[in-house]
């Protein structure tokens, strides 16, 4: 083997290892991201789970569950505001 060889060994690794780099900080930021959701929307229903327990009595047992409009039947079920926020 030759010094022009070795070298170009050399590069051919540099280049991987630089690519791999890359390919590692971009599933980083992306990690990164959703861990970032995942905590906020653990805050969010940390937060509902509180209210909600300063709402209720404590030891209530919950009524039963409220019947349908005509709306509601024709629109649709309703969407819970906080899984918008």
């Amino acid at each position: 083997m030759n010094v022009a060889e070795l070298l170009a060994g050399l590069q051919a690794q540099h280049d991987e290892v630089i690519a791999r780099a890359a390919e590692l900080r971009g599933q980083t930021e992306h990690l990164t991201a959703a861990l970032a959701e995942t905590e906020a929307r653990l805050a969010d229903l940390d937060t509902a789970r509180k209210v909600i327990a300063e709402v209720a009595p404590a030891g209530a047992e919950p009524g039963p569950p409220e019947t349908g409009t005509a709306y509601q039947a024709i629109v649709g079920p309703a969407v819970s505001v906080s899984r918008w926020c």
